[in-house]
């Protein structure tokens, strides 16, 4: 190829090199089967082990955890506490993630960087932007939710009493296992997911609807109003990740979404979530943070088009 062809939408079909990159001969049940099966016994060997390994690190034992579990939201332990779950978070994720990668790239017969960008090598770029982007608009999207909400608990980074070494410490573990975590999500969902979907049909909202759907239910939260502004969010993530050719935006936005969340909302905890009835203001809320963001890509496409970044001009190194 001769340049990365963003998105072409003609009559509900999307037109991509990102997509294009999976081909005809990857329409296969044969191998989704083995995609799909082969790396659940690696990933029940390798997740309790890196869960062993970092409670042996943070000196944790299975009633601690249960007791940390019980314990609940901020305010009721010491914010560097929540290390544990972050670490168990982010390393078990991108380990399942790299070793379904792998395993994807055995099977299809193509270089693991062809699953994640249509460009030559990762757009740090891109990541920063969605960072950014996202930054900007979840936070504004925080601070209307903490307005609109009867519920005033305190951002966990506000937690009274916490030293600042004990705030910048849980910020510094959140951005960096809260990225692992996101770097995972990206490569299964708007990555093999997407060119895999992509191979059965080009249909746009199919595509979306799939994504969204599969990737809010792997989630297991029984919210509806959780459910619902996942699916949102795996639609307009996978619009953009179609859209830049790769996961690198979407991995800066979903960082920027989980980081913010657990600054400002809620930590990550062990403690099991309770189901609420439909939030519609946080699913409009939601949605329209989306919107805005699938806006900001778009108007920046339009405006360079043709993107040195995207790697317009050179060769990709898709097969083996």
């Amino acid at each position: 190829m001769t340049e990365v062809n963003v998105l072409g939408v003609a009559g509900g079909t999307a037109k991509s090199d990102f997509l294009d990159i999976a081909k005809p001969e990857e329409r296969s049940l044969r191998r989704l089967a083995v995609i799909l099966l082969l790396p659940a016994p690696a990933v029940l060997v390798v997740v309790p082990i890196c869960m062993f390994l970092i409670a042996h690190l943070w000196g944790r034992s299975f009633n601690d955890i249960a007791q940390m579990a019980k314990a609940g939201g901020a305010g009721a332990r010491n914010l560097l506490s929540y290390g544990f779950e972050l670490s168990v978070a982010g390393v078990a994720s991108i380990a399942v993630a790299l070793i379904w990668l792998l395993i994807a790239s055995r099977v299809q017969r193509r270089a693991p960087l062809s699953f994640l960008t249509a460009a030559p090598r990762l757009r740090t770029g891109q990541f920063l932007g969605g960072l950014a982007a996202g930054g900007v608009l979840v936070g504004f999207a925080v601070a209307v939710e903490r307005f609109l909400s009867a519920d005033h608990t305190v951002a966990p980074i506000l937690t009274p009493g916490a030293a600042i070494d004990e705030r910048a410490g849980y910020a510094l573990m959140a951005a960096g296992f809260l990225f692992l975590a996101a770097a995972a999500e990206e490569i299964l969902f708007r990555g093999w997911m997407i060119q895999q979907v992509g191979v059965w049909t080009r249909n746009v909202a199919v595509m979306l609807a799939v994504n969204g759907v599969v990737f809010s239910f792997v989630h297991f939260d029984p919210d509806i109003s959780g459910f619902l502004i996942r699916c949102l969010m795996g639609a307009g993530w996978a619009w953009i990740a179609i859209r830049t050719g790769g996961i690198e935006f979407t991995t800066g936005a979903h960082l920027a979404n989980n980081l913010l969340v657990s600054l400002f909302v809620a930590p990550v905890s062990f403690a099991p979530q309770p189901s609420h009835g439909v939030d519609y203001a946080s699913i409009a809320v939601e949605g329209a943070i989306i919107l805005l963001l699938v806006a900001v890509v778009e108007a920046q496409l339009r405006r360079k088009p043709a993107d040195d970044s995207l790697g317009a001009g050179r060769e990709l190194p898709l097969r083996r």
